[in-house]
Parts: C-alpha cells; structure tokens; sequence
C-alpha cells in the first residue's frame, strides 16, 4: 500500500492581512457611528424609608411617569438642574414625596445613572400615588 503524501500549508500571510483589515474597518465603522441621543423621561422621586449613618444613602426611589417603573435606591443627578430650579423651596419636600415630575435622563447599566435636567411641574395625585406604590 502506497502512503497518502503529507502536504503541510504554511497559513498564508495575505489571509491574515485580509483579517486584521477587516477587524480594523469594522470598528472604524462602530466608532463612527454616532450614538443615539439619550431620550428625555419625565420621573418623579420618593424617599423610600431607608435612612443611613454614612454617604453614600440611597434613600429615595426614582419612578417614571407614566409606566411606573421603579429605579429602588435610585438618587437622581441633580447637578444638572437649572440654578432656578436648584434654588426652588419647594425641592427638598417635593423630592420626598415625590411632588414634582422632572425631566432627564436615564442610563441603563450597572449601576443605573439618573440624571435631572429641569423640573417640569407639579405632580397630579395619581403621578404622586406612584410613590406609595410598591
């Protein structure tokens, strides 16, 4: 019986060029395409009962209007208020009891990252009532 030849192939350098210049236009491509803008959701904000001896405490809970979904132990951003609403009397209660709908926006991810950009308005009774619920 005759031996089948052994045939050994170098890899060809051209195939590996061929990959690197492939990977290297793809993320050209994923670099270059411009992010969404992040979506303005009205929220409002609750203090959830958890008090703390040491800062960080996350002691309020961020809901949104109108789905209801709950960020639990959630403090907004609110460096990004106007210094009009910043300077509001009303802020600190309003954010206990969740009295006032704000504006902003909210990055998913761990963890979650709520930033308040204006305060829209006083909150009705129903988008209040989103506080007492759990």
């Amino acid at each position: 019986m005759h031996a089948a030849p052994k045939v050994i192939m170098l890899p060809s350098r051209g195939g590996l060029r061929l990959r690197c210049l492939t990977a290297g236009l793809i993320l050209m491509a994923a670099v270059a395409i411009p992010r969404p803008a992040e979506a303005q959701v009205l929220f409002v904000v609750c203090d959830n009962g958890l008090r703390c001896v040491q800062a960080p405490c996350p002691s309020k809970d961020v809901v949104l209007v109108p789905s209801g979904r709950r960020y639990a132990k959630t403090d907004p951003d609110l460096s990004g208020l106007p210094a009009a609403d910043a300077a509001r009397r009303d802020l600190a209660s309003g954010l206990y009891y969740g009295r006032l709908v704000l504006s902003g926006t909210v990055e998913d991810g761990p963890p979650v990252r709520i930033t308040a950009t204006k305060i829209l308005r006083r909150a009705t009774a129903h988008e209040a009532a989103l506080c007492r619920r759990r």
